[in-house]
């Protein structure tokens, strides 16, 4: 993955959705939507799409996030 810059705020929110991804796929979520993230998290939806935007295409518009995926995806970037 390119080197890519990425304020700490931003680094402290990938590690609070890392843990709201484990427990969902502990629970057999398999997709789960920003909005559905943000409440979880008390963060507006549109935070969590530009977190996780700095990635790339992750997500589905209308459909949102497979959450292993996504999981996978956060813990490679936080490694």
């Amino acid at each position: 993955m390119k080197d890519l810059k990425i304020s700490e705020p931003t680094v402290e929110r990938l590690v609070l959705y890392h843990r709201l991804l484990e427990r969902v796929a502990a629970e057999g979520r398999k997709v789960i939507s920003s909005k559905e993230m943000g409440e979880m998290l008390s963060f507006k939806a549109s935070q969590v799409r530009k977190d996780l935007s700095y990635f790339g295409e992750i997500g589905k518009r209308g459909v949102g996030y497979h959450v292993e995926r996504l999981l996978g995806h956060i813990g490679t970037i936080l490694s």
